[in-house]
């Protein structure tokens, strides 16, 4: 299993719209079923700033492949300066990662 692309662009201040690509490789590979979390990070009035989605993690499932985008809304004055995405599967063990930095 493997993080392919992940984008994040901010839409206005406080948006966030993220876009990621999830593969296994494999001719026929199994169904896998699990979630995926995304956190964001930097900087708000000066000091270090964390958040994740606001529903908790999000339930994913592929075969080959699935795109997974969405918006998340965050302090209009927060900086952010990373975006970090796990894929997890449903025992919790991380499966992939990536960070991308803005």
């Amino acid at each position: 299993l493997a993080i392919r692309s992940v984008q994040a662009e901010l839409v206005r201040p406080g948006q966030l719209r993220y876009q990621l690509l999830v593969m296994q490789s494999g001719k026929a590979p199994p169904e896998f079923k699990g979630r995926y979390e995304l956190q964001l990070a930097g900087t708000l009035d000066g000091r270090q700033w964390a958040l994740g989605l606001p529903a908790g993690p999000q339930p994913v499932s592929l075969r080959q492949y699935a795109r997974v985008e969405g918006l998340i809304d965050h302090p209009p004055a927060a900086v952010v300066k990373t975006v970090q995405v796990r894929v997890m599967d449903n025992h919790g063990a991380v499966r992939a990662t990536q960070t991308v930095k803005l």
